[in-house]
């Protein structure tokens, strides 16, 4: 469980775009709290929606431990960021671990996910009610996977949880303009962008039997966003990239795409869009083995 991320261990580059990230949200955080007028704070919300992807993947990032080079920073920031979307970090980090041995597979805690989904293309449009969802999913299965260990600070990432949520009571109170235009409205941006790309990750692969092996290349997708947004997002839409090499930086990811000469040709986010629209959502079979979607238990062997 723990091979991905300590392969990280053998390599510690400079940590400072990570560092950067953080900075620019602070930054737009503090303007919106501080410009009065609606129409300066409503651009600085839209951007807040995309750094709010960035903060998804840098929960995800964290669980690899490659945001930071310090294992306690690290955990830090990606104890706060999973709190952003309701998520128990430490909950998240042995559910995502399990993803990654079993990607694609019967044992794959994200099947469940999918395999719970409406059919209907109408889902996309629920996205910010499917986000509290999604999170209890996540803390209701990956709370048990946690180790022994390791439940002290999964209960300490419970009670920030809490406190966060505390905080935005306050919020609501006191700076309820603030709260609006720095959190709850770029949440439910982020919500309607991002399930698009979620649904990208392991779109059109089969569900195999958990003891069948496949390049994890082979079971994911990448997605390349308009100039200047996969920065912003920390190349979270690089996929494909991420599960061949989970210990590699986020922002050495596109010079391993384009230095990747087996890789296919990455999908453009209008593409896909295009492509999920016509074909639908991505559904996992039922423990059962029965359809519900366009994928199905591929015959024995393949």
């Amino acid at each position: 469980m723990q091979t991905v991320i300590r392969r990280f261990g053998r390599r510690r580059p400079a940590h400072w775009p990570s560092a950067l990230f953080l900075l620019v949200i602070l930054i737009n955080t503090s303007l919106i709290a501080l410009v009065p007028e609606a129409w300066l704070g409503t651009p600085l919300a839209v951007l807040q929606a995309l750094l709010m992807i960035g903060c998804q993947e840098t929960k995800h990032l964290a669980v690899h431990r490659t945001f930071l080079g310090n294992r306690a920073l690290n955990d830090i920031v990606g104890v706060a960021c999973a709190a952003l979307f309701g998520v128990n970090f430490f909950a998240y980090r042995y559910f995502h671990l399990a993803h990654h041995r079993h990607t694609c597979t019967q044992d794959d805690p994200e099947g469940r996910l999918y395999a719970l989904s409406w059919r209907t293309r109408w889902i996309w449009a629920l996205a910010p009610i499917e986000l509290p969802w999604v999170a209890w999913h996540l803390n209701r299965v990956g709370w048990a996977m946690v180790p022994a260990a390791k439940r002290v600070q999964r209960n300490a990432a419970l009670l920030w949880m809490i406190a966060f949520v505390a905080l935005l009571a306050v919020g609501a109170c006191y700076a309820p303009r603030t709260l609006a235009l720095a959190y709850l409205l770029p949440l439910a941006l982020f919500a309607w962008i991002d399930f698009v790309l979620t649904q990208s990750e392991h779109f059109d692969v089969d569900v195999v039997s958990a003891s069948y092996r496949r390049d994890p290349g082979s079971l994911t997708n990448d997605v390349v966003l308009p100039f200047g947004l996969g920065w912003l997002t920390l190349h979270r839409t690089l996929h494909r990239v991420h599960h061949r090499d989970p210990a590699l930086p986020w922002f050495r990811a596109p010079g391993s795409l384009k230095a990747d000469a087996t890789a296919p040709r990455p999908h453009t986010y209008g593409a896909f869009v295009r492509r999920w629209l016509r074909e639908g959502p991505r559904l996992w079979p039922m423990a059962d083995g029965t359809r519900t979607g366009p994928h199905v238990w591929p015959e024995s062997g393949r």
